[in-house]
């Protein structure tokens, strides 16, 4: 994987190990990478930031303000400012080497200078590599935030074994050069498969009014969409999410809009999917609405007859709308055997035309509403399967997303 054009901002903080990061640097620049550094305070204390400079070819930032500036006239100009400017140009965000207080600071969403303000503000994927001394690696404090972070998004390179500047040995030691570069090679090449793409998804329940204050809905939390939306986001996609009520916030800005009825739902689709090359349509739609809505606050003291009927199938119109759509829906069962939830997936993809339906079974342990993990099983037009064990539903969903590339590009 070439590294040709692809813009890599290097996070340098106080770790003695940033003079190897120079080695990575110029690494990254013989690779064909725009290298563009900023350097924490501690970090100016044991490299020069002149060196930073020939390595990347490119010039070092350290304030997050410019000193001597009037920025009310700076920013009627409209120039540029530095930490928005950084992050938005960075295909990957880089931390190397990471501090204890760096990686603190990421955790706990603290933003005070111009290297933990630039990667708050970032939508690129940030790799952070920590080094330090062994006991600051094992600290608790340090784990927890290690693990904040990474069911956040954020990846690593851990630390490796070795004899540390401090004079201890034990982990802490900066990771390898060449095993950083895979990983970056591999983040790059993630984010770029579905570069160009217009995916729309939908997530989350909808909901049907009884009265003014009371509805009737279903258990989704909305993960499983939101997860799939972001993934593909990282991976290059133009995304438009479409979300009833979840209990999740996507953690990056792509279009993202809130509706609350299946007729809501079915309009957002309509007036977003013109120029859409995939549907994924994870929503948990409702199956009934109420004939018999009341107008005002029924009282509670009385028996109520309420009235369904059934709402408009979605995922079955979706392909009347726009013929040539590639198509993914979900089919959720409730304790039901493999070769019902398999064939009950297989005659929601014929009836939809789609080009693939997920199934999975919510009445599992650990698997479906509200819940990190999933199983599932991926039916194809051939009533091919694909299974996915047990598994995170960030795993899923890449899964889903390479199955989706397999078949689409």
């Amino acid at each position: 994987m070439s590294l040709k054009n692809k813009s890599i901002v290097i996070g340098v903080t106080g770790s003695i190990a940033c003079y190897k990061t120079l080695d990575l640097v110029g690494k990254l620049k013989k690779l064909g990478a725009n290298v563009y550094a900023i350097m924490t305070k501690s970090a100016t204390n044991l490299v020069d930031i002149k060196d930073f400079e020939k390595a990347s070819g490119n010039e070092v930032q350290t304030d997050l303000f410019l000193p001597n500036i009037d920025y009310k006239d700076y920013i009627k100009k409209n120039k540029e400012i530095k930490h928005i400017s950084l992050a938005d140009i960075a295909d990957l965000f880089l931390v190397c080497p990471a501090t204890a207080n760096i990686i603190g600071k990421i955790a706990n969403g603290i933003a005070d200078d111009l290297l933990s303000t630039s990667i708050m503000a970032t939508n690129s994927p940030v790799l952070i590599c920590p080094a330090m001394n062994v006991k600051m690696w094992k600290n608790l404090i340090m784990q927890e935030n290690v693990a904040k972070l990474k069911k956040l998004r954020y990846e690593f390179v851990y630390p490796e074994y070795g004899d540390l500047a401090c004079g201890y040995k034990g982990v802490g030691r900066l990771a390898q050069l060449d095993k950083i570069i895979d990983r970056i090679n591999t983040i790059i090449e993630r984010r770029n498969d579905l570069a160009g793409k217009k995916i729309l998804v939908t997530a989350g329940a909808t909901s049907e009014e009884i009265d003014p204050v009371r509805i009737i809905t279903n258990k989704s939390s909305g993960k499983m969409g939101v997860y799939i939306a972001e993934e593909a986001f990282l991976r290059g996609a133009d995304i438009t999410l479409i979300r009833g009520a979840n209990s999740v916030e996507p953690q990056y800005y792509f279009k993202d809009i809130k509706i609350y009825s299946v007729n809501d739902l079915f309009n957002k689709i309509k007036n977003n999917i013109k120029n859409v090359d995939i549907v994924i349509h994870a929503a948990a739609v409702s199956d009934f609405t109420i004939k018999n809505k009341h107008n005002n606050k029924i009282k509670s003291n009385e028996n109520l007859h309420l009235e369904l009927t059934p709402t408009t199938k979605i995922f079955e119109n979706i392909k009347k709308i726009k013929k040539g759509i590639f198509l993914i829906g979900f089919k959720a069962e409730y304790n039901v055997s493999k070769k019902i939830l398999i064939d009950r997936a297989y005659e929601l993809l014929k009836s939809a035309e789609a080009d693939f339906v997920v199934a999975n079974d919510v009445g599992k342990a650990g698997r479906g509403f509200d819940v990190e993990t999933n199983e599932v099983f991926i039916v194809g037009k051939d009533k091919k399967i694909t299974h996915i064990d047990l598994a995170d539903k960030r795993t899923i969903g890449n899964k889903i997303l390479d199955k989706i590339k397999m078949a689409f590009l």
